[in-house]
């Protein structure tokens, strides 16, 4: 393996914060190196330095052997470094081989070559095990399915160096095996991989080498076979996170929100769950499984088709969120950045969106607004270096916690949180299950959906199992374990008892 990118010495300042103090790591062909921290410890900053998104304050780059200036993206590219983000980047109009090719077009002549593009489309993508109509807008496939295709597209351009900055998030378990094979190959091909991801077990699955950066810091790089979980926590926080999932047990209250027999416009049925105050109930299920869409039903964005919905004891059809939310429930939703933040906004306008109206009904109150966005910045622990700051330049775990403050200004007495630690780092992880723990204690009730499966045991009192569309099992107790959800998200206990 031999060194393909050095940094020396970086530094990037911006105003008022140091986002990079005197950074040196390097990156080596045929070698997956793994970036870890916290949110906010600099990781997002780092690769934008080596995407030439950002230039750096301080310091030196050198690129196989030679100072090099990467001044923008486009050079970035032109070296051979590619990022498949964490944000979904495609095109949602264009055809799947479209996005895939997307000026790197096949061309015949003077005219592109659509059925070349589409057959190398379609090889790429049974690299993963997809088989789909390339040949359809992405628009019509799951967000794990774009991640997917976005993968494809990086690959698809040759790169020499590919970060992978939490790919894995909103992918299912077979998924992520196929993604890991992928990875394997490319590391055979002599592709230098740097690989982002909070969930730790990943780490020591994938990676040659851990970098930990912390509060800007380069605290240390080891090769991963020498490093444990608990290693590499110690080294993101600085000290210990003894209990990833605290939970004050407390005495179940009256019924919240109860769902019978739902079937839904988007193909569930078969819905019936309940949530009492005082309780965190879970929804697990693999990627497709109906989740998100039984949490739309209920907010009033998927229409019911048949069934019923209870809450507080009386007769609700959700109609709108609007609605929803007037009655006291809300949604922190999957995805921050599109459904759940204005991100060109500041911390301050998006932690009022929520209540606006309810103080604000003809004129615009900013000392008001202020003071809101002070006091969650304070119970929240948002690290920002004031409330108007742009949403935008905070790190995933902050934007999560402005989704959250947002949902508790609302003053809602039933939560939906879905996935509510992706792309969290283990120390916001640990404060997001705090204010949930708090909510319920407070006679809350919460419906939490995710795919983290300790997640999910570690938090949950009681679990509810989808499968292809329906809910198919309620474990309680010492039922919630790991390899009961498994077994029926998987379908197998589901073959088993003939459901």
């Amino acid at each position: 393996m031999s060194e393909i990118i050095r940094l020396e010495h970086i530094w990037k300042r911006f105003t008022g914060v140091t986002a990079l103090s005197d950074v040196s790591v390097s990156f080596s062909s045929g070698e997956v190196h793994a970036l870890v921290g916290e949110n906010g410890a600099g990781k997002s900053t780092l690769i934008k330095v080596l995407l030439g998104a950002y230039q750096p304050t301080e310091g030196r780059i050198f690129y196989e052997g030679k100072e090099t200036v990467i001044e923008s993206p486009r050079k970035g590219s032109e070296l051979g470094i590619e990022g498949v983000h964490q944000e979904l980047m495609l095109v949602p109009y264009l055809s799947v081989s479209q996005n895939i090719f997307l000026n790197r077009e096949i061309r015949k002549g003077k005219i592109f070559d659509v059925k070349e593009m589409n057959r190398r489309s379609q090889e790429l993508l049974h690299d993963f095990s997809i088989d789909i109509d390339v040949t359809k807008p992405v628009k019509q496939y799951s967000a794990s399915i774009w991640k997917m295709i976005d993968i494809a597209r990086v690959i698809n351009q040759n790169p020499k160096v590919i970060i992978f900055d939490e790919p894995t998030a909103i992918l299912s378990e077979r998924e992520v095996d196929s993604l890991f094979s992928s990875i394997r190959r490319l590391k055979e091909k002599g592709i230098a991989i740097i690989y982002i991801s909070h969930r730790l077990n990943e780490i020591g699955e994938i990676a040659d080498k851990v970098t930990v950066l912390r509060d800007g810091h380069h605290i240390g790089t080891l090769p991963a076979s020498e490093l444990c979980n608990d290693d590499i926590v110690k080294m993101m926080v600085g000290r210990d996170v003894s209990q990833y999932y605290s939970r004050s047990r407390v005495e179940r209250g009256e019924e919240l929100i109860r769902l019978d027999s739902l079937e839904l416009k988007k193909g569930q049925h078969d819905i019936s769950l309940s949530v009492h105050k005082g309780e965190i109930v879970g929804l697990a299920g693999l990627v497709g499984a109906g989740r998100t869409e039984v949490a739309e039903a209920i907010l009033g964005i998927n229409p019911i088709l048949k069934g019923s919905i209870t809450y507080k004891g009386k007769p609700f059809h959700p109609a709108s969120p609007s609605q929803s939310i007037k009655k006291g429930i809300y949604l922190v939703p999957e995805n921050r950045k599109y459904q759940g933040l204005i991100l060109r906004f500041t911390v301050a306008n998006n932690i009022a969106l929520s209540v606006f109206s309810r103080w604000a009904k003809f004129f615009y109150k900013g000392k008001k607004e202020a003071t809101v966005a002070e006091n969650a910045i304070r119970k929240l622990s948002i690290k920002t270096p004031s409330s108007k700051q742009l949403v935008n330049n905070l790190s995933g775990g902050n934007q999560q916690k402005v989704v959250i403050a947002k949902a508790l200004e609302t003053s809602a007495e039933f939560l939906i949180f879905d996935e509510p630690s992706v792309g969290v780092d283990v120390g916001a992880k640990e404060e997001i299950h705090n204010h949930m723990d708090s909510f319920v204690v407070a006679g809350g009730g919460i419906l939490m959906i995710s795919s983290d499966l300790p997640e999910v045991v570690g938090m949950c009192d009681r679990v509810y199992v989808m499968y292809e569309g329906r809910i198919v099992k309620e474990l309680k107790g010492d039922e919630v374990t790991d390899n009961n959800i498994a077994e029926y998200m998987l379908g197998s206990k589901v073959a088993e008892a003939g459901i």
